[in-house]
Formats: C-alpha cells, sequence, structure tokens
C-alpha cells in the first residue's frame, strides 16, 4: 500500500523547494528497492489549481474544499501504490482532521510535516509578491496576514529557515522511525 507525505506551511516556507528535493531522494531509495512503493509522484496545491482552472476561490472556505479535492486525488494514487507527496498551505484544523481520518479510513500510511518559517523572512522572500500586496491592501484572502490559521500538530515539524539539505534529511531520518 501506498503512503502520503503532506507538506504544509505559509507561502513562501520553502514546501515546494524541500517537496522536490525529498522527492529526487526518495526516487533514488526507489530505484535501489528501499522504498516499497510503485513509485514516487509529487503534486502541488499550486498546480491543482493550474488544472482545474483557477475555479476556486481564496477565501477559508474555498480552500478547505480545494484540500478536500486534493486529499482525494491523493488517497486515489496512494490506493495504487504510490508514494505521494503533496505540498499545500491548507493549514486549518478542519483540513488536518479530514486527511487524516481519509487516510485511516482508507488504512493509508499520512505524514503531515510543517515547514514553519516567521512572517518576516516570508516577507523578505515574497517570492509571489503576496505578502507586499497584502500590507498595500491589494491582495485580500492572505493566509497568515488576513485570514488566520491553525498552526498543525503535525507528525514533523521543521525550520523554514534551515537549509533545503537539512530539511530532507530530517524528514529521511524521520520516516525510517515512522509509525501510523
Amino acid at each position: 500500500m501506498g503512503q502520503i507525505i503532506w507538506i504544509n506551511g505559509l507561502a513562501g516556507a520553502g514546501k515546494t523547494t524541500t517537496a522536490k528535493a525529498l522527492c529526487a531522494k526518495l526516487e533514488e531509495l526507489h530505484a535501489k528497492g528501499e522504498l516499497k512503493s510503485k513509485g514516487v509522484i509529487y503534486t502541488d496545491g499550486d498546480d491543482f489549481r493550474e488544472v482545474f482552472e483557477h475555479s476556486f476561490g481564496y477565501s477559508k472556505e474555498a480552500r478547505i474544499n480545494i484540500t478536500r479535492k486534493k486529499i482525494a486525488l491523493c488517497v486515489a494514487l496512494a490506493k495504487q501504490g504510490f508514494c505521494v507527496v503533496h505540498t499545500a498551505i491548507s493549514l486549518f484544523n478542519e483540513c488536518y482532521q479530514h486527511n487524516r481520518e481519509l487516510c485511516e479510513k482508507n488504512h493509508l500510511k499520512y505524514i503531515e510535516i510543517y515547514i514553519k518559517c516567521p512572517l518576516e523572512v516570508l516577507e523578505k522572500r515574497d517570492q509571489k509578491g503576496l505578502y507586499s500586496k497584502a500590507k498595500a491592501g491589494l491582495q485580500k484572502d492572505v493566509v497568515g496576514v488576513d485570514i488566520a490559521f491553525d498552526e498543525p500538530k503535525a507528525d514533523l515539524v521543521l525550520n523554514g529557515t534551515n537549509s533545503t539539505e537539512t530539511n530532507v534529511a530530517n524528514i529521511l531520518e524521520f520516516l525510517i522511525t515512522f509509525k501510523n
């Protein structure tokens, strides 16, 4: 049976960079026969929105709704035997609970990883201009600015100011001992 590694954090925390580097390491392990799965699949919250032509909004309710659809896709892939790595903001208790319940119902291993990063660092990175636009009143529905979020009780919490290499090494070390 497959597994889901769900990496969340605020915009700019390093989710995508970390996930892509993690996938490369997991693919190496898979090639050596050390990862028991059909392969590694990476899915990203932003890509998911593009596939559905941005038909979902950015309010808290819309974000919860899209998260339910993302986890359903991840579950479908994991049930086929894949190791699915997904990145998303999804920082709401309703999302955490739903994800865990759905994976438990389907007898899937679910690992939630939270990349915690100070807002000051996120504002400096601001790759998409979200934080600067929100502060200027030009952007609304920015999680961490005008939408409050629920800090997760994740299986693993990473420091968003660490290097990608350090965070990936921490994830791999954690995966060796994780029991769900």
